[in-house]
């Protein structure tokens, strides 16, 4: 499935200029989903005007060429005028989309997805329950359907990446459009105002927005990364917006002035041998690319830990121009066989799991 990028705004918190603003900035950079909420403000004071805030951004998003999700639940759409047996609304407010953020009967679900007017409806993703099987049970519209995980707020409550991985199965199963968030560091907007920070995943909190981004598209089960919280900066919509959301790319640092046939080696599309080896990430097809060069030894050391990047030297000319990413602490190196090119930061040595059997990956050059 295509992978996207997309915002969340909350404009009951802001004005309708800076969200067009915010809106058109994420527009030009490639962000094609928008994400906001009006159950959060239920029962509140003027909860009738911020939903008409809400409905109007949502409108300038559609008209701008955004795909639009509104999260609600049955009181809340109650406050908007819709219904799970009426969604006619939905065109008028450029709403393509409903996520049931509260359970729902399967069979009203599965009913929802036959509307006249081409609304699609979202699913929590996070509880890991069966809800999405019995949905299916009542044959709705799969292309009308999709799951969609939580963020989270408050540290430590977000989720640990093995149930994260389980509660994606049984959307995956079924072949539906699955979406998680990032955070940015900077916004204080989101369903509550003063929080930073909105990951679906523990582990994605402290990290940039690239790297939160990478972890969800490089386990190849998210096809939607969302910001959960407003404003993102410029820069990190730019970071973010940079990434490949396909092929696996690890940044890396060189420790010396490389070779024009080391340059070209880095460059290299690489991918894993389908033989793997437990101690390394083995990139063979560069040495018969650079069969011809010659890879003189330098930066050499006995041993090294997981993250390092080496090149295979003349010192084994069989295997000279081979790429590894070094897997294992304390990995020996006995014949000063590999130059030491750098290692990958540290923060995204975690991606290296995800490079399995015959998987492609590129590496990013730092300077």
């Amino acid at each position: 499935m295509k992978r996207q990028l997309g915002i969340s705004i909350y404009p009951e918190q802001s004005t309708f200029e800076k969200d067009k603003e915010y809106l058109d900035l994420a527009k030009k950079l490639g962000y094609e989903v928008v994400f906001t909420s009006v159950l959060h403000f239920v029962g509140s004071e003027n909860e009738k005007q911020k939903a008409e805030m809400v409905l109007k951004t949502i409108k300038y998003a559609k008209q701008i060429g955004f795909y639009t999700i509104l999260d609600v639940e049955y009181k809340s759409m109650e406050l908007i005028g819709i219904s799970v047996n009426d969604v006619s609304k939905c065109n008028d407010y450029g709403i393509d989309c409903l996520r049931l953020d509260s359970p729902s009967l399967p069979f009203e679900i599965s009913s929802i997805t036959h509307n006249k007017y081409g609304v699609d409806i979202q699913l929590n993703m996070s509880n890991n329950d069966s809800l999405i099987d019995n949905v299916m049970d009542f044959k709705p519209i799969k292309e009308r359907l999709s799951g969609c995980h939580n963020f989270y707020p408050l540290e430590y409550t977000a989720l640990p990446f093995d149930y994260f991985k389980e509660a994606n199965k049984k959307y995956l199963k079924h072949n539906l459009s699955t979406a998680a968030f990032v955070g940015s560091h900077f916004g204080e907007m989101t369903t509550a105002t003063g929080w930073k920070e909105l990951p679906t995943l523990e582990e994605q909190r402290n990290l940039s927005i690239s790297e939160q981004a990478k972890i969800l598209f490089y386990t190849n089960e998210i096809n939607l990364v969302l910001i959960g919280n407003a404003y993102a900066t410029k820069e990190e919509l730019e970071e973010l917006a940079s990434i490949d959301r396909y092929e696996i790319t690890l940044n890396v640092k060189p420790m010396y002035e490389l070779s024009e046939d080391e340059k070209g080696i880095l460059k290299f599309d690489h991918f894993r041998r389908g033989d793997i080896t437990e101690y390394f990430v083995r990139s063979t097809f560069s040495r018969v690319e650079f069969k011809n060069s010659s890879i003189e030894p330098k930066n050499t050391k006995k041993t090294y830990n997981k993250g390092d990047v080496v090149i295979i030297n003349n010192n084994d000319i069989k295997y000279k121009g081979e790429c590894h990413i070094i897997m294992k602490d304390n990995f020996e190196d006995k014949q000063q066989k590999y130059n030491w090119i750098g290692t990958i930061k540290e923060s995204e040595k975690r991606l290296i799991e995800f490079i399995g059997p015959w998987s492609h990956f590129r590496f990013g050059i730092e300077e």
